[in-house]
């Protein structure tokens, strides 16, 4: 296992955080458009961006053990690395973790604006609820007053 090796998986998983903040992109649009089918459908693709990274992350972990860095955070891998990779290593880390936080700001708007959204579809069901049940005892007190009329 040698520390180029890691890297390429570093490259691979820059590049899905890229397509997965493109996901989140799409899903936050399809939010403000109500378009449920693009929601629905990017919700899919987030589902199995997130079972690929997982086993991605995983291999990630290994290699790490490999390589006797498992205990080292992602920020300082730069300066635990062999002297000829440093600056390749140095792009990558900045990179994933930019993507990361892009992905993280997505993923918070696109949640804050679905929540948003399921609570004003409760509120109006809320709202008919009520309205349903006024109407029920609307007609349920004119029949009763209507039947001691008869």
């Amino acid at each position: 296992m040698e520390f180029r090796d890691y890297l390429s998986l570093l490259e691979e998983l820059g590049r899905e955080l890229d397509a997965l903040c493109g996901v989140e992109s799409r899903k936050l649009a399809a939010v403000q458009a109500g378009d449920l089918e693009a929601l629905d459908a990017c919700m899919k693709q987030e589902q199995a961006a997130a079972l690929s990274l997982r086993g991605r992350e995983r291999h990630r972990q290994q290699m790490l053990q490999a390589l006797g860095l498992e205990n080292v955070p992602l920020r300082e891998l730069p300066q635990r690395c062999p002297p000829e990779d440093k600056a390749r290593t140095e792009a990558l880390t900045q990179q994933i973790l930019r993507s990361y936080e892009v992905l993280s700001s997505t993923q918070g708007a696109s949640r804050s604006l679905m929540e948003s959204a399921l609570r004003q579809i409760q509120n109006k069901l809320d709202g008919q609820d009520g309205a349903v049940a006024a109407a029920a005892a609307a007609r349920s007190a004119g029949k009763t007053q209507k039947d001691f009329r008869v």
